[in-house]
């Protein structure tokens, strides 16, 4: 991860959010990934219900816990742990079909995206939205380098074999772009 300071130039959370679906009326929603909080954050803000961050870094954990405090919220949970690993799935047990929306926001250049899905179609109820963002497949000034950059053609292929149904593409210039999935 790049400093925070410059990691956020590249991104509008809250106007992004609001675009790729996340509104009031999401009762759970899982950022996996949730780095410095750059979208978690603000997703507490628009959500009524309880944000839930994961990532595999304990210090990124405890940076958006820090982070996070200077807002007082009541409606973030935090998850130190990879989404494979038993006690970050008994950590969100209570939470398993439930969840109405999963963030994966520049994730899918990973080594398993499918696992990534399947753990998303896993975590949400039936109809349940996930939200896809990622670097263009094109130079841009950060991202994953472009051996691993998945093409947007890619993200749509895994997604429907597990199980999703495309309901929108979202442009997020300059540099970015989204897809918004439901669960089947």
């Amino acid at each position: 991860m790049p400093e925070e300071e410059l990691w956020n130039t590249f991104f509008q959370p809250a106007s992004w959010l609001r675009k790729m679906g996340v509104t009031p009326s999401i009762r759970t929603l899982v950022d996996v990934g949730c780095g410095y909080g750059t979208f978690l954050i603000p997703a507490t803000q628009i959500i009524h219900g309880t944000a839930v961050g994961i990532d595999i870094d304990d210090q990124m954990i405890e940076r958006c816990r820090e982070k996070a405090s200077g807002f007082n919220l009541t409606n973030l949970e935090l998850i130190g742990g990879e989404v494979s690993d038993v006690k970050t799935a008994s950590s969100l047990q209570g939470y398993q079909g439930t969840v109405d929306y999963v963030a994966l926001f520049n994730m899918l250049h990973c080594e398993e995206p499918m696992e990534l899905l399947a753990f998303a179609y896993r975590q949400l109820e039936e109809n349940g939205r996930l939200g896809v963002m990622h670097w263009k497949y094109e130079d841009t000034p950060r991202g994953p380098s472009m051996e691993i950059r998945p093409k947007p053609e890619s993200i749509l292929d895994w997604a429907q074999r597990s199980g999703f149904t495309l309901q929108g593409k979202v442009d997020l210039k300059p540099f970015h772009y989204g897809f918004i999935f439901q669960k089947s």
